[in-house]
């Protein structure tokens, strides 16, 4: 189910504003380069990085389960260059795609391994042969939840677009799970100008790279750079705050299914 704030059209609105940092995408844009390839970007938000590389001469394809964000990515400066679509990983087209890339931390929205494996086969049966697949999730080990509890400290103001806000986090809970932490956390944003408030909880689920390495095997992928900070630093399970991965494929889409046709 799609977490309320990705369709709530005041929220949606301040979404870009929320995400302004480009560290990450800056990073996804140079391992893609500059030469014109087939990009499907899983889980594209309001599509500011989908529009981004369309604007660089890649052909790409942006796809996410919330309307309200395909509403802001539709109308954005450069999105009729851009193929939007409604839905998931499993929803895309065959391609196939050079590069799939989810970003934003929209992997950890991936609750179960099933629903993990689900997606990486997914993408993996949609990419070129020597296609790669770049996504990120945070690490467990650096326990980011702790942050994401503003109790101590109360609401924070803060200026937007839309005028004053309020806005307050709660760590509703952490469950421990033998394929990595379950973590639901509630933020709620007042409009001061009106007094409108809005709570929204999400689950984000922390999957560790030992697992993580098992899953991407299992999917299909035959060769995986990890990565633990938006430099390029080599990841470091006890201390790196993220896992970024670019994984790749030796043979296409038609030869994957194949093989799996034969099983």
């Amino acid at each position: 189910m799609v977490d309320a704030h990705y369709n709530e059209p005041r929220l949606v609105a301040l979404y870009d504003e929320d995400n302004s940092g480009r560290w990450d995408t800056d990073f996804y844009a140079g391992l893609i380069g500059d030469e014109p390839r087939r990009v499907a970007d899983v889980g594209c938000g309001t599509g500011s990085f989908a529009v981004r590389l369309a604007q660089a001469g890649h052909a790409v394809t942006g796809i996410d389960p919330a309307e309200g964000m395909l509403a802001v990515a539709r109308t954005r400066d450069g999105g009729g260059l851009v193929t939007w679509l409604h839905g998931t990983a499993v929803d895309l087209p065959e391609g196939p795609y050079d590069v799939a890339v989810m970003t934003g931390h929209a992997f950890q929205c991936l609750l179960t391994q099933a629903e993990i494996l689900e997606t990486l086969e997914a993408v993996r049966n949609r990419l070129a042969p020597g296609g790669t697949f770049c996504f990120e999730t945070r690490n467990p080990a650096a326990r980011a939840w702790l942050d994401w509890d503003s109790a101590a400290a109360g609401p924070e103001v803060q200026e937007s677009s839309a005028g004053t806000l309020e806005v307050e986090w709660e760590l509703v809970s952490v469950r421990e799970m033998p394929d990595g932490p379950l973590v639901t956390f509630e933020d709620r944003t007042r409009f001061l100008a009106d007094g409108a408030a809005f709570a929204s909880r999400s689950t984000l689920k922390f999957v560790p790279a030992e697992l993580l390495a098992q899953l991407l095997e299992h999917a299909g992928f035959s060769s995986v750079d990890w990565y633990g900070d938006w430099d390029g630093g080599a990841f470091v399970e006890a201390t790196s705050r993220e896992i970024i991965i670019a994984a790749r494929c030796r043979t296409g889409a038609r030869a994957a299914r194949g093989v799996q046709g034969t099983g």
